[in-house]
């Protein structure tokens, strides 16, 4: 095209340079022949066309050389153009296939006009299969579409119109398998096109199947927990409310003497019997019911929809009848019979946490009235848990603000009636109801972990205070003083040293103080309480044996133990002379028994002279009781031990006499 139009110009040049010649020959003819004005005007016009021929020549060449560098321009910038589009498909085309979702392209008409391959690897389809052939709805489960179009506003092609929005639902593959996938859609800007994002949460669901499955249900047996059962626990309450005719009950259950079966058999074998347990108990109830796992051996039962109130006692009794069967466990059968608490009652209560602690301590009642029975919840024991956990603060609060103090009941020596000790008896002196005596808040103090600081402040108080009273007798006569010490405070390691520290700080010689334990806390852990038992005497304190007779004694396990005196339990001497065949019997034994292990003997509860008059037959040592004094507070001992000392100072007797006998 260039050639032709350069040859085109050429020739119309040399035409009007022909011309222009032309011209010049005739008017030069006709010049001859006429005058020389008209033969300059012709050289004149000829000269003129061919410097304007030559400048209409100079300017075509200069525009066809212009155009010949536009169209290269052009040219290069078509290529670059080419190759950018080329350079930029090819990277949206690597974009859309390494995505990381499973992308693909929908037109208006629904059909896929483009799939990356994580598309085709999540259908199962080929490329030639799923482009320009499927539509995107085929592969989308009825009920999720359904879901998607009502959540949102369709547009086009049934497209949900939130653009962006994520879209949970289930995907089908070309063999009909499911897949839980999360899909988003977005519009393709001036096209009719849209491009959706499909991402394969199937294990991300399963996972979270299994967290909420761990969340809610005990590892162990799989059955619900208490967070579970509480759920189920509220909506029956709310269910109660709104139907006057629903009723529910709770059952509490706890395995008696659980422990003894991991301590014996080890704890593997106590997930075993835990899991036979459930099974068992799940066994006996209908589908409808709720059977949880709080933790530990404790379980708990939620009875729906009961016709009547007997109901929930007449399952209580089935599932005990059904855990009197024993289990095998690793090959050795095991009974698991249970304590039950019934909370029967359900319409007052407003929230679970009130009826599974209502049903704890109906459970607990039973344990305390023997285990493996059934008791239902009354409001009594609600206010005996109320007034147990509030004592339990005033404990804390007292052990905090030292509200106790000793009161001390002489013993005697009954052929004299001479004091040669005293027991020393923890008193509270609570702010607010007065004095409170141990036997209503020592079991409490047990249960907190109270007790072992309760009883280092009695220990303390009475060493102090004995050491003070022998100051003031000097070396008239060695009086000793007794406390009592719960087994748990017994067991402790450090308890030796304790003791070591407080006679060192009150300055008590160690024989001067005796500990008081009841023969059954002494049988447990044997071997333990032996050593511990004669590092105590190895050190100079003594040991007592108190209630003897009451508990479970070995007298073969009695000989090895380093015991200095049983004291016989009241309950015995109440009625030494109304039963002289009966309890006289038995404590005429102790007292031989105790003689024949180089032991002497106290006698407790002494409140007349008849019981004394048969203690002094049988040849009883030592005894206390109202007919010599009634437990005292410090100050009465005070001045007791003040009176002796005037009495020491005024006699002129050489020959030490004996403290001042309370009876005669």
């Amino acid at each position: 095209m260039k050639h032709g139009l350069s040859s085109c110009l050429d020739q119309t040049a040399i035409l009007i340079v022909g011309i222009g010649a032309s011209l010049f020959h005739y008017y030069f003819e006709t010049s001859v022949r006429g005058p020389h004005v008209n033969i300059y005007i012709t050289v004149a016009l000829i000269l003129m066309i061919s410097l304007f021929t030559q400048y209409l020549v100079n300017s075509i060449n200069a525009s066809r050389r212009a155009l010949r560098r536009a169209n290269e321009t052009l040219e290069q910038k078509v290529r670059e153009r080419t190759e950018e589009l080329r350079n930029s498909e090819l990277k949206y085309r690597t974009i859309f296939e390494n995505t990381g979702a499973a992308t693909i392209i929908i037109e208006r008409d629904r059909k896929i006009s483009l799939a990356n391959s994580r598309f085709l690897s999540l259908s199962g389809c080929s490329r030639s299969e799923v482009q320009q052939r499927a539509m995107w709805t085929q592969f989308i489960d009825e009920k999720s579409y359904r879901k998607m179009i009502v959540d949102e506003n369709t547009g086009m092609a049934g497209i949900p119109v939130g653009s962006g929005r994520d879209f949970e639902c289930q995907f089908l593959d070309k063999h009909a398998n499911r897949r839980s996938i999360l899909i988003s859609f977005a519009r393709i800007p001036e096209t009719d096109s849209s491009v959706a994002s499909i991402t394969d949460i199937t294990d991300l669901k399963d996972a979270e199947q299994r967290i909420y499955f761990q969340a809610f249900h005990d590892a162990l047996t799989r059955l619900p927990n208490r967070a579970l059962f509480v759920e189920h626990l509220q909506m029956a309450i709310k269910r109660a409310k709104r139907r006057p005719d629903y009723r529910f009950a709770v059952i509490y259950l706890d395995i008696d003497r659980f422990k003894l079966v991991n301590d014996s058999l080890g704890h593997g074998a106590g997930d075993d019997l835990l899991v036979a347990f459930a099974g068992r108990i799940r066994e006996s109830l209908r589908d409808t019911d709720i059977l949880a796992r709080l933790g530990g051996d404790e379980f708990v039962v939620l009875l729906e929809d009961i016709d009547d109130l007997a109901y929930a006692e007449n399952i209580a009794d089935r599932l005990q009848k059904a855990l009197r069967r024993p289990f095998q466990i690793k090959g050795i059968e095991i009974f698991a019979p249970a304590s039950f608490g019934v909370v029967i009652d359900t319409r007052s209560y407003e929230e679970p946490d009130a009826i599974i602690r209502d049903a704890d301590a109906a459970m607990y009642h039973a344990k305390e009235s023997g285990r493996c029975q059934v008791k239902m919840f009354d409001k009594t024991l609600h206010e005996k848990a109320q007034h147990l956990l509030q004592q339990e603060t005033d404990l804390r609060k007292a052990v905090q603000g030292d509200q106790f103090e000793n009161h001390y009941q002489p013993i005697v020596r009954l052929s004299t009636a001479e004091v040669v000790g005293f027991e020393a008896l923890i008193r509270w002196a609570h702010p607010e109801t007065g004095m409170v005596y141990p036997g209503a808040f020592i079991s409490t103090a047990e249960d907190a972990g109270l007790i072992i600081p309760i009883t280092r402040l009695t220990v303390e108080r009475a060493c102090r205070d004995l050491q003070g009273w022998q100051q003031i007798l000097g070396t008239e006569l060695d009086l000793t003083v007794s406390v009592n010490i719960s087994s748990r405070h017994f067991l402790q390691p450090s308890l030796l040293d304790d003791l070591r520290k407080i006679l060192d700080q009150s300055g008590l010689p160690p024989h001067l103080l005796k500990l008081e334990i009841t023969e059954t806390a002494l049988m447990e852990e044997a071997d333990d309480t032996i050593r511990l038992a004669h590092r105590l005497r190895d050190f100079g304190i003594r040991l007592m044996i108190d209630d003897f007779g009451t508990g479970y004694s070995s007298l073969s396990y009695l000989q090895r133990l380093p015991i200095d005196t049983l004291k016989v339990d009241r309950s015995f001497i109440s009625r030494i002379h109304e039963e002289p065949e009966s309890n006289r019997n038995i404590v005429e034994a102790i007292v031989s028994l105790a003689h024949k292990l180089g032991m002497s003997v106290v006698a407790e509860g002494i409140e007349t002279p008849e019981q004394k008059a048969v203690l002094l037959e049988m040849g009883c040592d030592y005894g206390q009781g109202y007919l010599f004094a009634r437990p005292m507070p410090k100050a009465d001992v005070d001045a007791m031990m003040a009176g002796r000392k005037s009495t020491l100072m005024g006699a002129r007797s050489s020959v030490p006499q004996p403290l001042q006998a309370l009876a005669n």
